[in-house]
């Protein structure tokens, strides 16, 4: 009876090993989850956390400011949604800024003339959105601000 079992055991091992071609087969259906986990996070976790931070952490950053602009902008890229009010922002050393916080489709054109005549103005930005401007740019989407007010 004792070689019995040993030899049925030994039959369960050698039925369990993973030949090659499986190995591989699950190595790449990890790697397309992990792959897949990453985009989810990418594309909803990470500018939730984002907004999240911004919301309680502000830099004040000091930039040339050459125009402002109210305009309405579609909630989606692909230009389906309700529009969304904002004022652009565009300076001469610190990139395009989008001011959300607080306006309104009846004042965003009054605040944008508020950053008239151009020049130097102190604004206030996310400080998360502000140390990635970097991959903001590269995936076309501005940093957030807040606030401003003349420099001088």
């Amino acid at each position: 009876m004792g070689s019995r079992s040993a030899s049925t055991a030994d039959d369960r091992s050698a039925s369990r090993s993973v030949r090659p071609g499986q190995r591989r087969a699950w190595f790449r259906f990890g790697a397309a989850v992990v792959a897949v986990l990453v985009i989810v996070g990418v594309v909803f976790v990470g500018p939730a956390v984002v907004r999240s931070y911004d919301a309680e952490h502000r830099t004040t950053i000091t930039c040339d400011v050459t125009a402002a602009e109210g305009e309405m902008q579609s909630s989606s890229s692909r230009g389906i949604g309700g529009p969304i009010p904002q004022v652009v922002i565009s300076t001469r050393d610190c990139g395009r800024l989008l001011l959300r916080d607080g306006v309104t489709r009846s004042n965003n054109e009054q605040i944008a003339a508020r950053l008239s005549p151009p020049g130097e103005y102190r604004i206030e930005v996310g400080t998360a959105s502000w140390n990635i401007r970097g991959v903001l740019h590269a995936i076309r989407r501005d940093p957030s601000a807040y606030g401003f007010e003349p420099a001088s």
